[in-house]
């Protein structure tokens, strides 16, 4: 059994329901729905359909803006500290035949997995690995080189990388292909936050790290994706 999953989405929900109902066996999972979409009728759909069935606790918590790929996992992983790690699962992504009992049994609190492509639709991180490597940079807004960044700092830790061969299907860029908005931003966001990593990446200490950057008001306002009015 997995811990603890947390699920971002902000479009295709229907994607979000295949994907719960691929999985297997949890003791919480955490949909954070950046698109303040869902609602007490839809809860009630699911724990009908059967879909949340092997999931002991299921939370839904809907934002009134997008909070990013990294700030929704520091999120979910800040507000279950006691888990002996964390799933961090696309909602457009879910489990294939054995792909769930796969993964399971290659979770670990010290390492990291990564399964599907590109592997980060589909990660676990150990405790031990948030121990020692910390949480996401909420620089990276709303999406992307997050997982390259922290991929390369749990290198530097020595932490266990293990790249699964879970079966894990994945719907890549489902979120930029359901809005022509979300298209036209991250053109400009994607490039704002590679050219980010190159000079955070440029400018590391005696261990090879970078300077701790946080979430910064003025990256989150400059590479938004929704506005005041939504």
């Amino acid at each position: 059994m997995i811990p603890t999953i947390i699920i971002p989405a902000i479009s295709r929900y229907d994607l979000l329901e295949r994907c719960l109902g691929s999985i297997t066996s949890a003791d919480t999972v955490i949909v954070i729905d950046n698109g303040d979409y869902l609602n007490a009728s839809d809860y009630e759909a699911y724990f009908l359909s059967g879909i949340l069935d092997g999931i002991d606790a299921f939370y839904v918590w809907s934002m009134p803006t997008n909070l990013g790929v990294a700030s929704s996992w520091n999120l979910g992983i800040k507000s279950t500290p006691f888990s002996a790690g964390w799933l961090l699962l696309n909602s457009d992504a879910h489990f294939v035949d054995d792909g769930f009992a796969t993964l399971a049994g290659e979770v670990r609190a010290d390492n990291v997995v990564l399964a599907g492509n590109p592997p980060w639709c589909c990660a676990w991180i150990g405790r031990e690995a948030v121990r020692d490597v910390g949480l996401f940079c909420e620089r990276f807004h709303p999406a992307y080189f997050e997982d390259n960044d922290y991929e390369r700092r749990c290198e530097i830790a020595g932490v266990s990388i293990v790249r699964s061969a879970a079966t894990v299907a994945h719907d890549n860029s489902s979120t930029l292909a359901a809005s022509d908005d979300f298209r036209a931003r991250n053109a400009e966001t994607f490039a704002t936050n590679a050219d980010y990593f190159k000079r955070r990446w440029g400018n590391v200490d005696a261990s090879g790290l970078p300077a701790v950057a946080d979430w910064d008001l003025r990256t989150r306002l400059a590479n938004s994706w929704d506005s005041p009015n939504d």
